[in-house]
């Protein structure tokens, strides 16, 4: 399959052809295989961070013993692996900056 550009925005979620179309965070190169494996890990970040939410007002848990938050950080650090794999250079600097990986990667 021929990979192609796309550019990402990590808090809406949103991965388009259009470079001009939104306020993009990253741009990746990536076959459509791929792009649905990163739409599949967004969607599994929005729905593990409805569960998050629920119990975050409570003053006395920690945000760790909190299955759902765990689940959360999970997905969302598994999107930024993707995201660094398949990213353009600039994206791949970016995200290493972050120190959100293991071992930079």
């Amino acid at each position: 399959m021929d990979k192609k550009t796309y550019y990402i925005n990590v808090g809406t979620g949103e991965v388009l052809e259009d470079k001009g179309a939104l306020n993009f965070e990253f741009e990746i190169s990536a076959t459509e295989e791929e792009i649905d494996k990163l739409q599949e890990l967004f969607e599994e970040t929005d729905n593990s961070s409805q569960g998050s939410y629920a119990t975050s007002w409570l003053p006395w848990k920690v945000y760790y013993s909190n299955e759902a938050n765990q689940e959360y950080d999970y997905y969302l650090t598994e999107v930024y692996r993707t995201l660094h794999k398949l990213g353009s250079e600039q994206t791949k600097r970016h995200i290493e900056s972050m120190n959100i990986l293991e071992n930079g990667v």
